[in-house]
Parts: structure tokens; sequence; C-alpha cells
């Protein structure tokens, strides 16, 4: 009987093939993705905003008559006006860090770094001929955010901003009344206002804010 012979049929490839370096993702489609994704999300917040004249309405401001009020104005407020106030406290951020030249300019230097050096890689980073993985990286990028965060101004601008911005939008949605409030029923759930309804047959209904 004569062998088989070692060129059959079946015979497995010595080495797999390497991935075609195009497959992978480059620095500047992620570096897009990441700004589109950042872009939307902005204009979603943006779309969803209440009307500023209602949001500053003077004559929709009262006091609470009892601290079950308030409790329940803060969260119909709280939901009615999400984007507002979220506009609001990023705008408290925002006047916070340009009133402060330093602490803008720190801010600025860490969002790059991150973006760079972290967000924006597709490969592993090399300075003076040493390779750092992933995880060296990230280490030294979150102590850095740290050490700058509680060694410099930058930490304590970003604190008293969104402080003053939250204080604010907590008196506001204390104060303002819901009376002439409406949401329609998607924003109710999402809101806790009222329980889901199961079935997607169900009729959409408008719900007053009291």
């Amino acid at each position: 009987m004569r062998s088989a012979s070692p060129r059959g049929y079946g015979a497995l490839p010595s080495h797999a093939a390497a991935p075609s370096p195009s497959s992978a993702p480059s620095a500047v489609h992620r570096g897009a993705a990441l700004v589109s994704s950042l872009r939307e999300q902005g204009r979603a917040l943006i779309a969803t905003q209440r009307p500023w004249g209602q949001l500053l309405d003077s004559a929709a401001l009262a006091r609470p008559s009892s601290a079950g009020e308030a409790i329940s104005r803060l969260r119909r407020n709280l939901t009615y006006f999400r984007s507002n106030y979220a506009l609001s406290v990023l705008l408290a951020l925002a006047i916070g860090l340009i009133w402060q030249p330093a602490s803008l300019a720190a801010a600025l230097i860490l969002a790059a770094a991150w973006f760079f050096l972290y967000l924006a890689r597709d490969r592993p980073l090399v300075l003076f001929d040493r390779r750092f993985d992933e995880g060296t990286v990230l280490g030294a990028l979150s102590l850095a955010t740290f050490f700058a965060l509680v060694s410099t101004d930058l930490g304590s601008n970003v604190f008293k901003s969104v402080g003053v911005g939250l204080l604010l939008v907590g008196m506001h949605a204390v104060f303002r009344i819901t009376d002439d409030l409406f949401m329609d029923e998607s924003e109710a759930v999402s809101g806790g206002l009222v329980a889901g309804l199961g079935g997607q047959g169900r009729p959409a209904f408008v719900v007053r804010v009291v």
C-alpha cells in the first residue's frame, strides 16, 4: 500500500492571513465619530428645549405653600425643563471658565490630551522609543486630570460654576408653578410622573402637570 501524500486536500494553512491595515479604524475616523456623536447630542439637547420665555416668565413664579408642593414642583419642572436646565448649567460652567483664563487653558489642555492620547489613537503610544499600553495611558491621564483638579484653580472653578448652576436650577424649579405646563405621554412616563401603558396601540394623550 502506498502512504498518503502529504500534499492531500484539506491541509491547513501554516499561518493566518494578517488583517489588512485599512480594516482598522484610523485616528481620523475615531475622532470624527466622537465629534459627530457630541454634535448629535448637542443638537438633541437644543431641539428638546422649551421656549425660554416660558422658563423665564416672572408671572409664573410663586412661593410653594408646603414642602410637599415644593418637592412636586421640583420633580415636574426638572422633567419639563430638563434641556433648558442642562443648557443653563453648561452656560454657568462656560462663564466660570472664561472668567478664569488659566482654568480655561488647563481645561483645554486636558481635553486635548484625552482626545489625542486616548480617544483618537488606533495604535499603541510610543514616546522616546518606549511603548505604552492602553492601561498605562488611561492611568496616566486619569492621574493628571485628578492632579489638575485638586492642585490648581480648575477643580474649584468647575465645582463652583456647576454648583451655582445647580443651585439656580433648583431654586427656579421650586418657585416655578406648574399649572400651565403640559407634557405628552412619553415625556410623562420618562419623567416618572405617570405609569407606562403597555401595548403599542394605546392612543397618546397629553398630561397636564399640576
